[in-house]
């Protein structure tokens, strides 16, 4: 099987600015701590769902 690392691993870059920019956008109406755990949650997903691809 072949697929190309570097653009699952940009694509996966990509998402993660992305939303962790949204996430930060707003960390003042919903406090660091709030923000901090889901941006957490939300890479690791990505994450998760980006190797499930390569597989």
């Amino acid at each position: 099987m072949v697929f190309n690392s570097f653009s699952t691993r940009t694509r996966f870059y990509i998402h993660s600015a992305y939303y962790l920019g949204i996430l930060y956008s707003f960390r003042n109406l919903c406090g660091i701590k709030i923000v901090k755990t889901v941006a957490i949650n939300l890479l690791t997903s990505i994450k998760h769902s980006s190797l499930n691809k390569i597989v």
